[in-house]
């Protein structure tokens, strides 16, 4: 049985070779390691945010609609 290694240099000789000239590959590896253990940035809970935001509201207004119609 092959181990991880041995399949990922196998499936590595099948790829295709990679079209990018050095420049471009070198700004690309040089933005991936600025990013690299930084996490996801924090605009990314603004929808989370607004979309429990939303269905509070919505949640809250129903409720409202519930009392009003039984009481």
């Amino acid at each position: 049985m092959m181990s991880d290694d041995e399949q990922l240099a196998s499936l590595g000789k099948a790829l295709a070779p990679v079209d990018v000239d050095e420049h471009v590959s070198q700004q690309i590896a040089r933005r991936a390691r600025v990013d690299l253990g930084r996490g996801p940035s924090r605009a990314r809970l603004v929808l989370p945010i607004a979309a429990i935001a939303l269905v509070t509201s919505y949640l809250a207004w129903t409720i409202a609609k519930l009392i009003e119609l039984l009481g």
